[in-house]
């Protein structure tokens, strides 16, 4: 440092030399010392601080102008040689710069990937939260899936300055998804509960209906087959009416569903049966025609039953009986049948009608047992009719 120094105050010293020396410094304080004074109201005083004035302004204005000059010749001689050190150093100083330029460029470019790698990972940690929306009002199937997915998620792949980001974000989404999977299966649980039960609510409302179908085409089957009972009191013009509306009805599923063909064939026999007594009523009637022509009348002008004895009653009922299985077969009670019944005139007429039927499959699988049943409950219906015809002769 003190060489520096040194080095400055020579060449100082070499630049002014010719204005200003240390020793003309001193030679100026020893001539303007600071007890040196002028009174300036003297005029002889004053001209003298003029010429040290103007010497003052002499002195610094060369001072300056040597400066200046001297700045200027260094500068230019300063040029000169920084341009001859340049060409010096050049070779390495140039390369120097090039590769240093090099490496900066390749410094920022490997810094600018990395940070476009970390903000890929950002990312990728980020997206694993769509998983949780993905699962909103999704199954429980669908959410397993989606854990199964994330499970799957390498956090290890993460660089190190985002792994633990990663496994925290991949931990907390998984705690969510299995939180979100029990809550959809306990919902699916309670659906799958009620659609059970509304299942059972549909068999069992699905089961009332087909029995109430069943019911109901069993009612019209029963009416059907007892629509002859309708006509024991009728002419044989309303019976001939009713076998003519029947042989135009037409049975249909809707109405009869799978019981059709047994509609059918219950159709067929209730015809036949109503032709049977059609043909009964004209007998009956031709022969009403020949024994009672004029029959009496009562104030309002309604034909009265002509009395008939017992003994007649009791042979129109077994008539009837017979000629309503078949004119062809063997009377129901045989020609030489004997009832005390009959005989004492003074007995009630108490026919108990069979209680046990075959069943409808057993007549379903055998037509001459279906048949004799018709036959039987259309002879029952006769006899209950009887039945009431007698007792009233009998109460007469």
């Amino acid at each position: 440092m003190a060489t520096n120094q040194s080095t400055a105050t020579d060449l100082v010293e070499v630049v002014y030399q010719e204005d200003l020396t240390k020793k003309g410094l001193a030679d100026l304080r020893k001539k303007y010392p600071k007890s040196f004074s002028l009174d300036m109201s003297d005029d002889e005083q004053f001209k003298q601080a003029r010429a040290i004035r103007a010497e003052f302004n002499k002195l610094v204005k060369s001072i300056n102008e040597r400066r200046i000059g001297f700045s200027k010749e260094l500068k230019t001689y300063g040029d000169d040689l920084v341009k001859k050190v340049e060409a010096i150093y050049a070779p390495t100083v140039e390369a120097f710069l090039l590769e240093d330029k090099h490496r900066k460029e390749e410094a920022a470019r490997i810094a600018k990937e990395r940070e476009q790698f970390l903000n890929k990972q950002r990312d990728e940690i980020a997206q694993m939260g769509s998983f949780v929306d993905q699962c909103k009002n999704q199954g429980s199937q669908f959410i397993a899936d989606t854990i199964e997915a994330v499970d799957l998620v390498d956090t290890e792949s993460f660089d190190k300055e985002l792994i633990h980001e990663a496994i925290d974000t991949k931990k907390g989404i998984l705690e969510t998804l299995n939180n979100m999977y029990q809550a959809a299966k306990a919902a699916e649980a309670v659906a799958a509960e009620r659609e059970q039960l509304r299942i059972q609510q549909e068999a069992i409302a699905q089961q009332e209906r087909l029995q109430k179908q069943a019911q109901e085409i069993e009612a019209r089957i029963n009416n059907l087959r007892a629509d002859p009972m309708n006509y024991f009191d009728k002419s044989s013009a309303e019976i001939a009416a009713r076998i003519e509306k029947l042989d135009t009805f037409t049975p249909t599923n809707e109405k009869f569903g799978n019981r059709l063909d047994e509609v059918i064939q219950v159709l067929a026999q209730v015809i036949q049966q109503l032709k049977m007594m059609h043909q009964q009523k004209l007998q009956l009637e031709s022969i009403a025609v020949t024994t009672d022509p004029e029959p009496q009348v009562q104030v309002n002008h309604e034909p009265i039953e002509q009395s008939t004895p017992i003994e007649q009653q009791e042979h129109e009922a077994l008539t009837e009986v017979n000629r309503m299985l078949d004119q062809n077969e063997q009377p129901l009670l045989g020609n030489s049948f004997k009832s005390t019944m009959f005989e004492n005139t003074s007995a009630p007429i108490n026919y108990m009608p069979l209680s046990a039927w075959p069943s409808s499959q057993d007549r379903a699988d055998n037509d001459e047992l279906d048949r004799i049943c018709d036959q039987l409950d259309l002879a029952e219906s006769y006899i209950e009719v009887l039945e009431q015809r007698l007792n009233k002769a009998h109460a007469a």
